[in-house]
């Protein structure tokens, strides 16, 4: 890892106001994707898991985390030794170990809230896919109104083949003869704290407890094919640039009678110049002449047609000796909320041109104004 650490709020991707709920939704959504056990592909993975445990260690802490935010990296310290030692746990030992009952990739025993599938212990366990991340594009006009969207994923699902067995017949699948079909195995070290025995999934069977002689041609005994598939996502009004919108069910099925992971879909807006965004309020600069500014009129500014859906044009009085940086509110212009009702406002910021080459008779007319004016 790099020298010097990431803010631990960066690493979990929640704001410092973020409750211990959400610090654990968060770790568990991170722990799933970059777990040495599940993520194969990224080279990094097991480099991200340590920072992405480590700041887990921290926050999760209440006295941790209150010197943490008080004096930063310096304020805490964290001994990772006597967690990792013997390798990295299993993520089902993990998450057993953090959060009690578990249920491979869904909910825990005492840990309630969104996302949350809590079970009693002697119901059977079901298998819970891994969720995506992706993002998608949209105009500023886009988020201001809202939009449906056709969003192109790839996941896999069960292959239709071998029905999800990931072998040629059923004959093919055997027991797994390194865990006796147990699908776990307990590996024994010595620390200075004793004997300590670790259980995770087999590595042969990977915690099915079963093998298979002969592989599906299809999936090659992956039990999963690739699938493109078009979904239609809702983007409410008013969402805001960077957000992550849930999909329920979008995410990899890994078997038959799995439930999918869930897409998390993040939003990229497109920048509008004549619009500033703050909140829920909107700002526009604008131009006027010097005239309209001394002897007032009227000029007419971009805002959004809540009623049309579009961005249209509405004249606004401009009084009389109005003065640089004068802000002009149009109420309920601005954005809507996304959570209850009502928009923010609409602010124009006036910026008066002076010219930058005059005529003479317009010299000469400026000169008798100031001679008036004395």
């Amino acid at each position: 890892m790099s020298s010097k650490k990431r803010d631990y709020y960066e690493v979990l991707g929640v704001g410092k106001d973020a409750s211990t709920n959400d610090i654990k939704l968060a770790y568990r959504r991170l722990a799933r994707k970059f777990h040495p056990d599940v993520n194969k592909t990224d080279p990094k993975a097991k480099e991200k898991f340590i920072e992405i445990q480590e700041a887990y260690e921290v926050l999760n802490d209440e006295n941790k985390r209150r010197n943490y935010d008080r004096f930063g990296h310096g304020g805490v310290q964290v001994d990772m030794s006597d967690f990792f030692s013997g390798g990295i746990p299993g993520i089902d030992e993990l998450f057993r170990s953090i959060f009690g009952e578990f249920s491979p990739f869904g909910g825990f025993n005492g840990f309630g809230g969104v996302g949350s599938r809590t079970r009693r212990r002697t119901a059977p366990r079901r298998e819970v896919g891994q969720d995506i991340e992706d993002y998608i594009e949209i105009s500023f006009e886009e988020a201001m109104f809202g939009v449906k969207k056709d969003v192109p994923i790839k996941r896999y699902t069960p292959c239709d083949e071998c029905e999800g067995t990931g072998a040629e017949d059923p004959s093919s699948v055997i027991t797994c003869p390194e865990c006796q079909g147990t699908g776990r195995i307990r590996k024994m070290t010595q620390s200075g704290f004793g004997t300590i025995i670790r259980e995770s999934a087999c590595y042969v069977c990977k915690g099915t407890g079963q093998v298979i002689e002969k592989k599906c041609k299809v999936c090659n005994g992956n039990k999963v094919v690739p699938e493109e598939k078009m979904i239609h996502v809702n983007i409410p009004p008013g969402v805001e640039n960077g957000v992550h919108l849930k999909v329920q069910g979008a995410g990899h099925v890994p078997s038959v009678n799995a439930i999918p992971g869930d897409l998390y879909l993040g939003i990229r807006i497109t920048n509008n110049e004549k619009f500033i965004r703050r909140g829920n309020d909107l700002y526009t600069p604008t131009n006027i002449d010097i005239v309209t500014a001394i002897v007032g009129g009227k000029i007419k500014v971009p805002t959004l047609d809540y009623k049309e859906n579009k961005i249209t044009e509405k004249e606004l009085p401009i009084p009389a000796g109005t003065q640089p940086g004068t802000e002009f509110r149009i109420k309920n212009r601005g954005v809507s909320y996304m959570r209850g009702r009502g928009r923010g406002d609409q602010y124009v910021i006036v910026n008066i041109e002076i010219p930058k080459k005059i005529s003479e008779k317009q010299k000469e007319l400026l000169l008798k104004f100031r001679e008036l004016d004395k």
